[in-house]
């Protein structure tokens, strides 16, 4: 199986990264092969809407060809996707939002007599900001998602509002961990293989996962002991 993260933060170590890699962590540990791709490593053009056009041509793959198309298409090779982005004014960042509205591309094969290039795949969604909204963005991100039809895993959503120290929230890690996991367990789930989707709370998992975090996006030098200390290099959501 495999999961997409796709990060919308420009901040490739910030708050959205930190627990969008925990998420692809968890995943890992269910057998999940991963890979991460950001929203602001090329352009991501915005949808110009041609499902409305007279003679439709919104259909996968999208006509633009650029950075977004190339996510699109990671997309659509993936069985779950886990969207991670910034709190921009109760809504995801506008260049996920870019994104989001190119997926019409994948949904809109129904228009073309086949199914929705996103049925059936497995979708979570994290947010993260220093205020409020964060249920706001993930409940957009999932609505969006299973109008689209995606399928949402128990306990799908995660947000915390202690943005580039998310990686300290508790919480919030143990959920974006299970996003993770749940991920990858309902993917087996769809595959007929048994999978337990009941949430997961284990410290000492948690405590792995955010040390293996903490050393992979350098937010202190390998092989010191204090990571515990809340020592954040850069800034970021």
């Amino acid at each position: 199986m495999k999961v997409l993260g796709v990060l919308g933060s420009p901040h490739k170590t910030g708050g959205s990264a930190q627990l969008l890699l925990a998420a692809l962590k968890g995943a890992e540990r269910e057998g999940a092969k991963t890979e991460l791709v950001s929203v602001y490593d090329g352009e991501v053009k915005p949808c110009i809407g041609c499902i409305h056009d007279e003679e439709p041509q919104c259909k996968f793959p999208c006509i633009f060809e650029d950075y977004g198309k190339i996510i699109l298409e990671k997309i659509y090779e993936a069985d779950g996707i886990i969207f991670s982005t910034p709190i921009y004014w109760f809504a995801p960042s506008g260049q996920l939002k870019n994104l989001i509205d190119r997926m019409t591309s994948l949904e809109n094969m129904v228009a073309y007599g086949e199914p929705s290039y996103l049925e059936g795949k497995v979708v979570g969604a994290i947010s993260v900001g220093a205020d409020e909204g964060g249920a706001w963005v993930g409940g957009y991100i999932i609505t969006t998602m299973t109008s689209m039809g995606a399928i949402v895993p128990p306990w799908g959503i995660a947000y915390s509002h202690k943005a580039e120290k998310a990686i300290y929230d508790n919480k919030a890690l143990m959920d974006a961990i299970n996003i993770g996991i749940l991920t990858a367990r309902m993917i087996a789930r769809l595959k007929g293989i048994p999978a337990d989707l009941t949430f997961v709370y284990d410290i000492d998992l948690l405590e792995t996962i955010r040390k293996e975090v903490i050393l992979k996006l350098g937010l202190i030098t390998p092989g010191r002991e204090d990571y515990g200390k809340r020592i954040v290099k850069k800034s970021g959501i």
